[in-house]
């Protein structure tokens, strides 16, 4: 009996043994899971560096004629520090997807600034403005920033936008986790909003296939809100909702019969993760936690009963928005929400000395100060306006803070951004929430992470300068396109010049450094008798969203307010319109041509004039070697360092334009060509060589009498954005301030890069004659990466005579 219950004993150890190293086995196999979906959201990371832009306008209503200021931040997405990549932002106003204005922004260390005056063809309207860098065309054009802006133009009615009727409304269910499963406790947000975005106040009951109320529900803050639902198998379900008196029926996302589903509850300073399965071949699930592609928990735990509940300190979690997905044992994401931690790392400003009140044509004077939450003083650099508020121009909501941290992370309109960082309490945690739950959207996909592929990327990221694209085209069917040299240059007396071999498609890149302002640009093959045609390609981005823009409604009552706007803008086009179209080069813009300081320079002005090209070549100019042979001159330059002469031929330019027959070198006027550049060391740009380089520069950089081959496509070119000097008179002495002029700005001071010197600024303007409310809004980053935004107002009075100064 002993050694039957020992061998009894025995079997049952093993069996066990048998069952908890199977367990073992695929807990280790379920683990590998685990870190293979790290180590691939890893390399994704790695290889997908993406950016975001905002743009602080001076404020978002304009009359034509008046000019739009802006200053462009672009960050690294994932820290919302400045980005150190791109070089060059294009800014847009568009309307029905179709561009009126557009631009390129200088960009340094992450941050630029432009402008745009508003011609008087814009209809009035609401239109949007956009921006974004070359590299963030790779990407959905969702990420691109967008603001609606109003132009009002008394001569031309408002324009017609391609938008959902007003009088549409929206209604949408979101399944918390993105699943409706049958016999689960099912949470589900909604959303109900007009054609526009904004939210409305309704309610509703969900109902079976037997018209029996299941459940009710109300909209909360911004149309959302939340209700339970335990869907029976047996039943079909819709919703039945009003509106504005109105009554609505809508069906509710698919119910599956198997699946996952995820509830999110908030403990204080734990979240509690609960998911549930009714599929029983499930066994185990996984939870994967990353904020902004950072991952801060990667945890497995077995389902008991289809149950599995994780806790999350909060502490564990970054600012800002967190992505929580739920794999199962295939490695397959089956649920996923977001959750937003309120940033706490904001940079603090403040206003010292604004007063509450001044007169017309008054000083005023503000202390800047910028700090950390802990109260260091740091370092920033921050954009300030001042512009009149009123029913027609209201104060702006979207600031660098709230878009960095939440618009820019969420796909859609986010009504009243500003409301979940200026408020506080129980009804603003529920109501951001339900904006989790409704507006759910993350910068990839999982289906691209977990494909381990390495990216193709189309847009090169401008880290230097200008990159611009173009193809050749074969006159001939057949021709080859591939691997055919091409020269693209901006002519001018400081000049650009770029070359390029065609691609296998006849693609061609040309790395440009920065140009300025509207320039021409002449792009040839090597070849007088080219058998190709040059196409360049549009800069800009040619993807479009969705946005839905309201077709702009001016009432009667504003006929004051827009009359203001519009003799200010032409006071200031009559009385001083040279104020406006001041523009000069950046001070840091270098006028070093690509091959940087030359060997030699020969001023010709500074010997004696020669009547042809030939005997200056040969009479003055050593280092090149000017030879004939079969009625065709060529050069061969001196190669200083081996002093020999070089067996090819050098690159010869003229004004920055290539010249493949020096025979027009010698043809043309001495008389017109000022100096001559000498380089005598071998030269490489891209993938070409040159031996030696020899240089022409005409008098005012125009080509002065060289003739273009007749295959050259030339093409105007926008460059860079000119720098636009904002305008504000002084009223330092009795004569400025009687002065008759008059002065009807709405935007007091514009200034793009004010400078925080450990902590402190201090900036200064004067009022204009227009008295009300004024706003004052400061935003920016400091040199540590935190950004802040601050805002305060103070009022002009209006003129009375004999009434003593207000301070």
């Amino acid at each position: 009996m002993k050694k039957t219950n020992k061998i009894f004993k025995n079997i049952y150890c093993k069996r066990w043994y048998i069952i908890l190293l199977f367990v073992m086995q695929a807990g280790r196999a379920f683990s590998q899971d685990i870190s293979s979906i790290e180590n691939s959201f890893e390399t994704y990371n790695n290889n997908n560096y993406q950016e975001k832009i905002f743009l602080h306008t001076d404020k978002t209503v304009y009359a034509t004629g008046e000019v739009i200021w802006f200053k462009a931040y672009v960050t690294n997405a994932n820290s919302n520090t400045l980005s150190l990549l791109s070089k060059i932002c294009y800014v847009e106003i568009i309307s029905n997807n179709k561009p009126l204005l557009q631009a390129k922004i200088d960009i340094d260390s992450g941050k630029g600034d432009g402008s745009f005056l508003i011609p008087s063809s814009i209809r009035t309207g609401n239109y949007l403005i956009r921006a974004y860098t070359n590299w963030m065309k790779n990407f959905d054009s969702h990420f691109y920033f967008e603001q609606i802006i109003t132009i009002i133009n008394p001569d031309k009615g408002p324009v017609a936008n391609n938008s959902d009727s007003a009088a549409s409304y929206h209604i949408q269910f979101f399944p918390e986790g993105g699943n409706l499963v049958y016999n689960l406790n099912n949470t589900i947000a909604y959303k109900i909003t007009d054609a526009f975005g904004k939210g409305l106040n309704a309610k509703g009951f969900i109902l079976n296939e037997k018209n029996d109320t299941i459940t009710k529900f109300e909209t909360e803050r911004f149309g959302m809100g939340t209700f339970s639902f335990h869907p029976d198998k047996e039943n079909k379900y819709h919703a039945i909702v009003e509106i504005n008196n109105k009554i609505f029926t809508k069906e509710l996302p698919e119910i599956y019969n198997t699946g996952w589903i995820m509830h999110v509850k908030d403990e204080g300073n734990n979240l509690s993760v609960n998911i549930e399965c009714n599929n029983e071949r499930e066994h185990n699930v996984f939870l994967f936690v990353q904020t902004r592609q950072s991952i801060k928990l990667a945890k497995m735990q077995s389902l008991n009963n289809g149950n599995a509940t994780f806790t999350i300190n909060k502490s564990a979690l970054d600012d800002g928005i967190s992505q929580l997905t739920v794999f199962n044992e295939e490695k397959q994401p089956v649920c996923e929400r977001l959750y937003f931690k309120k940033p706490t790392n904001i940079l603090q400003i403040k206003f010292d000395s604004l007063q509450k009140q001044y007169k017309q044509r008054d000083k005023v004077d503000i202390n800047i100060s910028a700090y950390t939450p802990n109260g260091y003083a740091v370092n920033a650099d921050v954009s300030v306006a001042v512009y009149l508020t009123d029913s027609l121009q209201p104060e702006q909501t979207i600031n660098l803070v709230n878009y960095l941290w939440l618009t820019s992370e969420l796909k859609g309109k986010i009504e009243s951004p500003d409301y979940y960082f200026k408020n506080s309490g129980a009804e603003v945690d529920k109501a951001m929430d339900n904006l989790m739950l409704t507006q759910g959207w993350r910068r990839f996909k999982w289906e691209d992470v977990l494909k381990n592929e390495k990216p193709s990327f189309t847009f090169l990221p401008e880290c230097e300068g200008h990159i611009i694209t173009g193809k050749l085209i074969p006159k001939i069917a057949g021709l080859q396109n591939a691997g055919i040299p091409v020269f693209l240059s901006v002519p001018g007396k400081s000049f650009k010049f770029s070359n390029a071999t065609s691609s296998a498609n006849g693609a061609v890149k040309f790395n440009i450094e920065k140009f300025y302002g509207s320039r021409e640009v002449i792009v040839q093959t090597n070849k007088a008798d080219s058998n190709y045609n040059i196409f360049i390609d549009n800069p800009f981005s040619e993807q479009y969203n969705e946005t839905v823009v309201a077709s702009l409604n001016l009432k009667p009552a504003l006929s004051n307010e827009i009359l203001l706007r519009t003799i200010g803008a032409e006071a200031q086009n009559i009385y001083q319109p040279e104020k406006e179209n001041n523009f000069a080069l950046p001070v840091t813009y270098d006028t070093t041509n690509f091959y940087g300081i030359p060997l030699r320079q020969y001023y010709l002005d500074a010997y004696t004039r020669f009547p042809t090209m030939e005997e200056v070549m040969r009479e003055y100019v050593k280092e090149v070697h000017l030879k004939k042979r079969d009625k065709n001159f060529y050069y061969e330059v001196f190669n200083e360092p081996y002093l020999n002469h070089f067996n090819d031929a050098p690159l010869v330019l003229m004004d920055g334009v290539p010249v493949f027959n020096v025979n027009k070198i010698i043809e043309m006027d001495p008389l017109k060509i000022q100096k001559i550049d000498i380089t005598t060391t071998r030269f490489f740009q891209g993938n070409q060589q040159y031996d030696g380089i020899v240089s022409y520069a005409t008098y005012d950089g125009d080509l002065n009498g060289y003739k273009l081959d007749p295959n050259s496509l030339v093409v105007e070119y926008d460059g860079l954005q000119l720098e636009r000097e904002f305008y504000s008179p002084q009223y330092e002495t009795e004569q400025q301030m009687q002065s008759r002029i008059p002065d009807y700005r709405n935007v007091l001071y514009w200034s793009p890069h004010v400078q925080t010197k450990t902590g402190q600024q201090n900036i200064s303007f004067y009022t204009s004659d227009i008295p009300g409310k004024y706003t004052v809004l400061i935003q920016g980053i400091s040199d540590s990466g935190i950004a802040g935004a601050a805002t305060e107002s103070f009022t002009v009075l209006p003129f009375q005579k004999n009434n003593p100064s207000v301070k």
